[in-house]
């Protein structure tokens, strides 16, 4: 039987947790428990088991993917927790979501993880989620600016272009269960590569990606490429 552990940040979430069929076995970092529960009193998914696992990772997701924190101390202590969890809890043919650092973590815990697909590979095409229709640019459009990264959050010389509200963490809301409101309350998204993307297109949102020059298109929705619905902040004109 396939078990996938979910390791990764917010937005790598939001889409395995529509695209994994249900006869996965699903193990995922306790802190990404808080987005299933919003998704799920929201409406956005079906229940389905889930075993959230304490591993220690207390950032966006587990230290070993990031290039910042993944020699530190905090990074040995969420693999042994991980080899222990592995040995515990042996009998799966066992996979994380993509094949990056994937011999270092197997190295580190032990164990003989298989990954669902190789890194750079679009994410979306790769879990065969496809395009939905697409809206107009009218009615209540939000934008959200915000992004993980610094280099990925759009810029006001882009949002001043762009006749809609922008919503930010922290001032116009505070979780989860509120950023999915608003979400669900708009008629066209702006969006930087981040969590509110990929919850535009798990609520069936219309949407636009704006991202920095040299990004990577990894991550776009299925959406936002067939309609080309993307632009660089350097390429951007509000049409």
């Amino acid at each position: 039987m396939r078990r996938v552990f979910l390791l990764r940040a917010y937005g790598d979430f939001a889409i395995a947790v529509q695209a994994l069929p249900s006869s996965d076995q699903i193990v995922a970092s306790l802190h990404l428990k808080s987005l299933y529960d919003a998704l799920l009193s929201r409406g956005c998914i079906s229940p389905r088991s889930i075993d959230f696992v304490d591993f220690g990772i207390t950032g966006s997701q587990l230290n070993l993917f990031t290039n910042k924190d993944f020699l530190g101390i905090d990074t040995l202590c969420q693999l042994s927790k991980i080899k222990k969890y592995t040995r515990a809890n042996p009998g799966f043919s066992d996979f994380v979501e993509q094949s990056a650092r994937l011999g270092l973590l197997n190295f580190c815990t032990g164990h003989s993880f298989q990954a669902l697909f190789e890194t750079g590979k679009p994410v979306y095409e790769a879990y065969g989620l496809a395009s939905h229709a697409f809206g107009e640019k009218k009615g209540n459009i939000l934008i959200f600016p915000d992004a993980r990264l610094k280099k990925r959050e759009i810029p006001s010389s882009v949002l001043v272009q762009i006749p809609g509200r922008v919503v930010r963490f922290g001032k116009d809301y505070q979780n989860f269960e509120e950023l999915i409101d608003l979400i669900q309350s708009a008629d066209y998204i702006y969006a930087a590569d981040s969590l509110p993307l990929h919850l535009a297109y798990l609520c069936r949102k219309s949407h636009y990606i704006l991202y920095p020059e040299g990004g990577k298109l990894d991550f776009f929705t299925p959406d936002a490429l067939a309609s080309g619905s993307y632009s660089t902040f350097n390429q951007f004109t509000y049409v």
